[in-house]
């Protein structure tokens, strides 16, 4: 699917974007009332007037979002996302202050509230965090009003002996000198908590009642206070999905159906604060159990991350097995259960928003793949479309260090595990022909999935020589890169034609096979460097005496390169386990790279 049919299919909910770079790297996070509307705006000359929104537009190859409930869950999740990916054309904070929150510590014999920035693991109560500070200070005042209780710190409650001018004022019911009971105070203190979480409806009622009569009575200054405290108790007591004050590591999965296709939509949370978003897709027609349990073994598969709690929408077939197993991988406990109530309940139902809109999203990205490769079999005049595309590549400098890739895209897309490297071994000197008879002859000889098409990178001659060793029965063809110069397209060779079929520049198989090709080749270049600058800094420190392959690799962790190796003095090589002559003759190696030091005068 394009950059542009991607933003069309946006919802038109709350939540935030995120713009990603050709590389993948977040560029951008930003929240919305309306995600299309929003993410559109971009697309527009007139969109955006802010000085770096031409660049941010250019900069655009993808976007993924994440749905919330409301505009103050979308401005805190935008605010963890823009911490953890820091986005360069987001505005660098200058500090690292959190939202506030309110905390309330229920065991104290006189609690009282007071703003904090971050939740601790102290057994208290906490409420938000809060996206508007002066709503927060505001809901304070006038919960202080309605529920006078302490405003002094621990240490001035001990130590005060008559009422202070807060007492005065009617702001506090002086506890220092036992004005008010403790039932009287615990019952303050329960109709407070009950305001702060959510039960705000008698209270809103009344006030509107008042503001209402004080408009009629034209204490307009009045009413004006009155609708203030409205706006701010509304704002400060709207429930928010996105933080939790529990601070626990979790994943919560939501489930969505379209016909055969199901998607499934990960909120990975850590420390309570929702971190990231993936969505999982596969077409099925197997029960909502069967389906959670395809999923979480494919989302914690060996070597993958597994928290504590994981929170499901239903429960997953062979739970007992299956929850054992991830006990045994992780280390630890692990609990697998569907909440009920509370704030797990209300983030399965955040990540089931998101999976319906992903289910959405798919249905139509599906659609748009099908036509895709129909178009791509009329262009390559091949029997079905291919479902199965495997790309191979070579890369090499003058026959050294020669290497093979192969990357798979399936149904369109990237299967990522497919992804396979080859380090070319019967070649010698440049031979990029023989260098891909070798990859293919390898990769066949294996018992794996058949491709539906082949794309070999290169032109006739890299096409006859796969032919050669490829099965019958498989399409390959050669694509050749367009010539910028000379201004022509995608070339792309079949087999027994002299001629090949020039690919409109603009058409969306054109660019589906270039995007595969490039990343097979991306794909040989990381493995080349990575082979070539491998062998350098060995070929380099093979010229010390007295240095063998092991103590080698420990110089190597210990100061990342050659030049680090250098640069270290005699003492930081006998720390690194060096033992005296290694590090004379790593000296004398240093002395003759860098030459005798020039006298003055």
């Amino acid at each position: 699917m394009t950059l542009r049919a991607k933003i069309d299919a946006l919802p038109k909910s709350c939540g935030v974007y995120l713009f990603k770079g050709l590389d993948g790297k977040v560029v951008y996070v930003g929240k919305a009332t309306d995600l299309r509307s929003r993410v559109r705006s971009y697309l527009r000359p007139e969109g955006d007037v802010r000085p770096t929104a031409p660049y941010l537009a250019k900069a655009i190859a993808d976007v993924e979002f994440i749905v919330t409930g409301n505009e103050k869950e979308a401005l805190l999740l935008e605010n963890t996302l823009i911490k953890r990916h820091r986005p360069r054309y987001n505005v660098r904070l200058r500090d690292d202050k959190a939202y506030l929150c309110i905390r309330v510590d229920v065991r104290h014999e006189w609690p009282r509230l007071h703003m904090v920035r971050r939740f601790s693991r102290d057994d208290a109560l906490y409420f938000g965090p809060f996206s508007s500070a002066k709503a927060v200070r505001r809901t304070i005042r006038t919960l202080g009003a309605m529920f006078p209780l302490r405003l002094c710190t621990d240490r001035t409650l001990q130590t005060i002996r008559a009422p202070c001018l807060y007492h005065q004022l009617k702001r506090c019911s002086a506890p220092c000198v036992d004005l008010v009971s403790k039932d009287d105070y615990r019952r303050m203190v329960d109709g407070m908590l009950a305001l702060l979480r959510g039960r705000t409806d008698g209270v809103l009622r009344e006030l509107r009642d008042k503001m209402g009569g004080a408009a009629a009575s034209q204490e307009y200054e009045r009413a004006a206070t009155l609708r203030d405290q409205i706006d701010a108790l509304e704002k400060t007591t709207q429930a928010q999905r996105v933080a939790t004050p529990d601070l626990k590591d979790r994943d919560v999965i939501g489930l969505a159906r379209r016909g055969e296709v199901a998607t499934a939509s990960v909120l990975h949370i850590r420390e309570g604060r929702v971190l990231s978003k993936r969505n999982l897709g596969f077409r099925t027609i197997l029960p909502d159990g069967a389906v959670l349990e395809r999923v979480l073994r494919a989302l914690y598969r060996p070597g993958r991350i597994i928290p504590p709690e994981v929170l499901v929408p239903d429960r997953p077939e062979d739970e007992e097995a299956l929850t054992a197993d991830l006990r045994k991988r992780r280390g630890g406990a692990v609990r697998v259960y569907v909440p009920q109530r509370g704030a797990g309940r209300a983030l399965l139902e955040m990540a089931t928003h998101n999976a319906r809109e992903a289910a959405r999203d798919a249905e139509g990205d599906e659609t748009q793949r099908r036509l895709l490769l129909e178009a791509l079999r009329v262009r390559l005049e091949l029997d079905t479309p291919p479902a199965r595309i495997e790309c191979y590549d070579i890369s090499t400098i003058q026959g050294s260090d020669t290497v093979g890739s192969r990357v798979v895209f399936q149904d369109g897309r990237e299967d990522k595990d497919g992804y396979r490297r080859f380090k070319v071994r019967t070649v010698k000197g440049q031979d990029d022909f023989a260098a891909m008879r070798e990859v293919l002859s390898r990769r066949f000889k294996k018992d794996e999935s058949r491709p539906d098409l082949v794309i070999i990178d290169g032109g006739a001659g890299q096409l006859s020589q796969a032919c050669q060793v490829m099965p019958q029965g498989i399409a390959v063809v050669g694509l050749a890169k367009a010539k910028r110069r000379e201004k022509k397209p995608e070339r792309v060779y079949l087999p027994g034609r002299r001629t090949p079929i020039p690919l409109p520049a603009d058409a969306p198989e054109t660019y589906l096979i270039a995007r595969i090709r490039d990343e097979a080749h991306r794909f040989a270049i990381e493995y080349h460097r990575r082979l070539r600058r491998k062998r350098t800094l060995k070929s380099e420190l093979d010229a010390i005496p007295g240095l063998g392959p092991k103590r080698r690799t420990v110089l190597l962790r210990a100061f990342g390169s050659s030049a680090g190796v250098r640069e270290a003095g005699a003492e930081e090589l006998r720390a690194a386990g060096m033992p005296e002559n290694v590090v004379q003759a790593i000296r004398a190696w240093v002395e003759v790279k860098e030459g005798p030091e020039e006298s003055e005068g």
